[in-house]
């Protein structure tokens, strides 16, 4: 297999040996024996760890490509099992299966805590950024296994560990457009976001506009007698907005 994209310093290998058990426990964990165990160091390494102990990097680079390891393994995995449900109900699946809390939940469970190079700059503020780390190290670990042992090294260890936690309960398509917005878009690791911008009318009538960002980004507007119904009208609208642009996506070109 190819070597990480990372550029390794000087003192990669003093890292590893000062590490071993850390690394021996974590390939207890994931069951497989790294053939490049300096991988699998970096697949535990917190950024802040990266700034002045001599660390080449961090999980950062593999947390990108684990992400997308990960989606894959996941996505074939419930089309696999189960047959009958439709797009939207794996879609469904998928985001709550890979959705950072769970992730961060998983590793907690697996014991990945105990193993994660934090540099002194975190460990200052009481790791703040813990659940977010967990979550990283999960992806980054699948990432490091799909180079190191190949995409069934990854396979094994999300089937073993992530797909048990698969709850069926949550392909139902929910009745709230805000909630099936915020599934749609927490597949690409977006939150919805409401502003209430334009309260009119008389007190005993009030009339309210509300709009839906997604990174800051407007994506519709609604209205309403009451702030709920606005920001139901916002989401239902961005619904239909976005499911125009996948139609458009998809479409043939004309000629």
């Amino acid at each position: 297999m190819g070597k990480t994209a990372q550029k390794k310093g000087e003192n990669a290998l003093p890292k590893v040996e000062q590490h071993a058990d850390k690394l021996n426990k974590v390939e207890q964990i994931v069951d497989h024996q790294f053939k490049d165990r300096e991988l699998l160091l970096l697949a535990l390494t917190h950024p802040s760890a990266s700034d002045n102990n001599g660390f080449a990097g961090s999980y950062e680079r593999l947390e990108f490509l684990g992400d997308a390891v990960l989606g894959a393994i996941i996505s074939r995995e419930l089309y696999d099992r189960f047959p009958k449900l439709n797009e939207g109900a794996l879609t469904r699946l998928k985001v709550s299966v890979v959705a950072g809390h769970a992730l961060a939940r998983l590793s907690q469970d697996l014991g990945l805590e105990k193993y994660i190079i934090f540099g002194s700059s975190e460990r200052g503020t009481g790791r703040r950024g813990l659940q977010s780390a967990l979550e990283n190290v999960y992806e980054a670990l699948v990432a490091a296994l799909s180079i190191d042992g190949g995409l069934e090294a990854a396979e094994r260890f999300v089937v073993r560990t992530l797909a048990p936690m698969v709850n069926t309960s949550v392909a139902r398509e929910p009745e709230n457009p805000k909630s099936l917005l915020q599934e749609v878009l927490q597949a690409h690791h977006i939150t919805p976001t409401y502003e209430i911008i334009v309260t009119d009318g008389p007190p005993h009538a009030l009339f309210f506009t509300a709009r839906v960002l997604s990174d800051d980004q407007i994506l519709a507007t609604g209205t309403g007698h009451s702030k709920k119904d606005a920001e139901i009208e916002a989401a239902t609208k961005a619904l239909e907005i976005l499911k125009a642009q996948d139609a458009q996506q998809v479409s043939p070109k004309k000629r």
